[in-house]
């Protein structure tokens, strides 16, 4: 095998790795974005027909809220680590 093939097989290794991390992230994001709409929907209609107090809605928006911002950052650390990566790497390559 060539230099570039290799080369090449190994980009697209790694390309691929990238991508089976990112889905994963985006699991993570999908299922705390649900979490967060179910904290919200009861929190909102225990309330309104009373069958919880201020202080249990308080804490489900509070906890809803840390649980979106929790869930949201491994898909932003994946993407960013993404995008230093392809931009190395076109650095790279126009360099040659």
């Amino acid at each position: 095998m060539t230099v570039t093939k290799v080369d090449s097989e190994l980009t697209q290794l790694e390309l691929e790795r990238s991508r089976i991390k990112r889905e994963k992230a985006a699991l993570v994001l999908n299922k705390g974005l649900v979490l967060y709409l179910i904290f919200m929907i009861v929190g909102v209609v225990g309330f309104a027909f009373e069958y919880i107090g201020s202080a249990v809605l308080n804490f489900l928006v509070v906890a809803g809220i840390i649980i979106l911002i929790l869930s949201t950052l491994p898909y932003v650390f994946v993407v960013h680590k993404e995008e230093r990566w392809i931009k190395m790497r076109i650095w790279e390559l126009t360099k040659k």
